[in-house]
């Protein structure tokens, strides 16, 4: 439904430079090393702004569509 690709996704990584993510490296047991992200606890809301933000826009584009 959805790809992501790494454009878009690793400069949404990069808020680890923010605080927004804490990065850490592991081994995962399908293909080696591998980073693990998630969210810091001292800007968890940032997560809420980040999806009404997401809402506003989508709601835009899908009333733009039925206009056309």
């Amino acid at each position: 439904m959805l790809r992501v690709n790494q454009g878009s996704l690793y400069p949404a990584l990069h808020g680890e430079h923010q605080g927004w993510i804490k990065a850490d490296w592991g081994v995962s047991s399908w293909d080696g090393a591998r980073g693990f992200y998630r969210l810091t606890a001292s800007d968890a809301g940032r997560l809420e702004v980040e999806a009404e933000t997401w809402a506003r826009l989508t709601a835009a584009i899908g009333r733009v569509l039925e206009m056309a």
